[in-house]
């Protein structure tokens, strides 16, 4: 029973997660990086292996753990954006734009720069109570990390109670 109310707020808090940072993006403007549209496949899948296990009677173990592993990465990729913005590290991966130069002209050129959105990994787009949306971000990854280990544990002590029982 534990187990189900947690899988639930798995699956509220990505819903919310995603809700969230599209209202950030579509109403307010604030366009996301490279790396912050990485973060947001996460919680995709959280809703999907949520949806699997609410819909299935029978769930395989596997799924718990794809869910633990899902949010790890999560956690980590969350950790390297903050670091980002913190000027822990220098950025790997290259943020901005993609502009096709093949054949154009030099007003095209000027013309795609000027319409090609450029958002930089290393500087915060949003910021509430001091944190950057990827401050909080970390925060939720880490706290889901810590749900999926609690869901794992609890399948796991049911799993032996029932095995006990017979």
């Amino acid at each position: 029973m534990k187990s189900y109310f947690l899988i639930n707020i798995v699956l509220i808090l990505s819903l919310f997660s995603l809700i969230f940072v599209f209202i950030l993006q579509y109403e307010y403007g604030i366009l996301p990086c490279k790396i912050c549209i990485w973060q947001r496949w996460p919680h995709v899948f959280n809703i999907i292996l949520v949806l699997i296990i609410l819909s299935s009677s029978l769930t395989n173990n596997f799924i718990f753990l794809f869910g633990l592993i899902n949010m790890f990465l999560a956690f980590i990729l969350a950790l390297y954006h903050y670091g980002l913005e913190q000027n822990l590290w220098d950025n790997v991966f290259s943020c901005s734009g993609e502009i096709k130069f093949n054949d154009l002209s030099t007003m095209e050129i000027l013309k795609n720069l000027n319409n090609t959105p450029i958002k930089n990994c290393e500087i915060e787009a949003w910021n509430f109570l001091n944190l950057s949306l990827t401050g909080w971000n970390l925060i939720l990854t880490f706290f889901m990390l810590l749900i999926w280990f609690l869901i794992i544990y609890y399948q796991k002590r049911s799993h032996e109670s029932n095995s006990a029982s017979q």
